[in-house]
This record gives C-alpha cells, structure tokens and sequence, in this order.
C-alpha cells in the first residue's frame, strides 16, 4: 500500500465516529500550563470537544502532506508519512478533553514547513519571521514547545549560512506572541507574566512520565521500527540530495530535544507519540516506503493498525 486517499478519509472518518461514542478516556492530560488548562475548563461538550481534536489532527495532517510534497524530506510518490500521522493521532486523541499537543503539533509544523522554505531563498525574512513567530504561539498551548526554540536556531544553521538579520527577525518574532499577550494580560488584569511563570513551572515539573499499558504494545512497536530506521538511513544515506540530507538531519535533531517533553510534568504515552509524531512519520514512513516486499510493510501496517485497535478497544472497557 503506497497510500491512498479514499482510505485516509475513510481512516479519518471511522476513527471520529469511535471516538465519539467512546465512553471513557484511557489517559488524562495535565501540563504545568495555565492557559491551556483556562481554555478547557471552558469546553465541555462531547461533540465540540470532537470537532476541535478532529479539526487540528487535519490541520496537522495537511501540513505533513505538504512537508511531504513540497520539502524534498521522502519521495514524493511517498504517503506513509501522512498516514502514519493521521494514525498516530487517532490513537492519541482524547475522546473526553481537548487534546493539547494535536493543537501544538500544527503550529509546530507549520513553523518547520517555513523553515524548510528558507532552503537557498535569497529573501527569507518573512518566512524565518514566520516560524518564530507560530512556534512562540504554540507555547501558549502546550508550554513545552519551548524547548523548541533553541531548536529553531539550530534549523536555520544547517538550512542557510548566518545572516544577523534572519536571527534578529527571529527574536522579534518569537517576542511579538508575548509582548501581545502580556498587552492583552495588563488591559484585562487576567493572568500576567504567564509565559515566563508557566517555563519556570515547566523545568521544575520534570519527572519520570506515567505510562498506560493499553499504549505499550504501539509504543514498542514506534521505538522498534524508529530504530530499525534510523540504522537503515544511517546505512544507505539520508537521501540523494542536500536538502534531504539536510531535512533528515533536521528530524535527527528534532528527536533529540523532544527529549525534555518525554520528561515534562504530566507526560503520558498518547502526549509522548504525539511528541514525536512528527519525525516518526517520516523516518518509518520512508523506511516502508524502501521496503521492496508489500508482505512485509503491509505486515507492519497492520501491526500498527492492531496497536491502535488495542486502545480503541480500552476506551471501550473490552480489554
């Protein structure tokens, strides 16, 4: 299966509806973040909590696509990425609460998809602003994405040479999200200083995460197959072009600091494969992709898709 996208919208389709009619939750998030907790408390109801997991899953979802399409990060003619994250998602996402990092991911993206952008462009400033800017955003979701940002100069190093004024762009706008919500913050009287409050929170909150058994089987199978393709592109090169060279280099880094959000307070299995979702995708995407026999990758596809059918069943009090 080279990806298809009657199954994708079929996927996205039946994963809503058992979604919606599940009756319990298997994990329950809490992050050191005050504003995404505000926002929770506020949306209560079944069918908008659906709707809004639902809308940022295919949020994310495009982006990958077009990451896919347009980055040069796998073949083309490659969509194991995009299914592998619609996957992901479906088996992550809450049926009882807002899940935060499905909002954070698309933010994150869409700031990557920029970066990618500034590959040899002359004139980048309104792309490096760009993603300093939505990735500043995304902390106000999920105060994690910090640790992004040292991650976001990074990119640009091995994207472009230095130039000052990409870095200084950068810094406005990774400030402009907080200088408008501390303006916002001091008209209204609600919450001040939050971003700097919600950091210190964040790194003092570090600790071992809790882990459901009902995620063990598909989190073992992502550690395994992540391996398995880490050392497959570590033997047959990162592509056949620099900026495949590049981009994977990119992921290898983006694994490597998402690190500290396997460590962050409140951590569980679904926020964890959320997390990493993102550079799963495309390393066990183009590790399937490469595979010559469809018996094995469809073998390994419907491993994955038995994982996701052990958490569905969970949220239905049947295993």
């Amino acid at each position: 299966m080279r990806g298809s996208f009657a199954f994708l919208v079929i996927l996205f389709a039946v994963s809503a509806l058992v979604v919606f009619l599940s009756p319990q939750a298997i994990e329950r998030e809490f992050y050191p973040n005050l504003f995404y907790n505000y926002f929770v408390q506020n949306i209560t109801g079944k069918f908008s909590i659906l709707a809004l997991n639902f809308l940022f899953l295919f949020l994310g979802t495009v982006w990958i696509a077009l990451i896919t399409q347009n980055q040069e990060v796998v073949d083309k003619q490659n969509y194991f990425p995009v299914f592998l994250y619609l996957l992901f998602g479906v088996a992550c996402v809450s049926p009882m609460h807002v899940t935060s990092q499905i909002f954070t991911n698309v933010f994150v993206l869409y700031s990557v998809y920029k970066l990618l952008d500034t590959y040899r462009e002359d004139q980048a400033l309104k792309d490096v602003f760009e993603a300093a800017f939505w990735l500043s955003v995304s902390a106000f979701v999920t105060i994690s994405s910090v640790i992004y940002v040292p991650l976001f100069f990074i990119i640009l190093l091995i994207l472009r040479a230095f130039h000052w004024r990409e870095w200084a762009v950068a810094v406005i706008g990774f400030l402009l999200p907080v200088f408008i919500y501390e303006c916002v913050a001091y008209l209204t009287n609600f919450n001040r200083w939050y971003i700097f409050d919600a950091v210190e929170l964040y790194f003092q909150s570090l600790r071992l995460p809790s882990f459901s058994e009902y995620y063990l089987p598909l989190s073992l199978t992502l550690f395994v197959m992540l391996l398995i393709s880490i050392f497959y592109n570590l033997a047959n090169g990162f592509g056949n072009t620099v900026k495949k060279q590049r981009a994977k280099t990119i992921l290898l880094w983006f694994l490597f600091f998402s690190t500290l959000g396997f460590f962050s307070g409140g951590a569980n299995s679904s926020s964890i494969i959320l997390t990493y979702s993102f550079p799963l995708s495309f390393f066990i995407g183009d590790y399937l992709f490469s595979l010559k026999s469809l018996k094995i990758s469809n073998t390994i596809l419907a491993l994955l898709l038995f994982c996701v059918a052990i958490v569905f069943m969970a949220q239905f009090g049947l295993v």
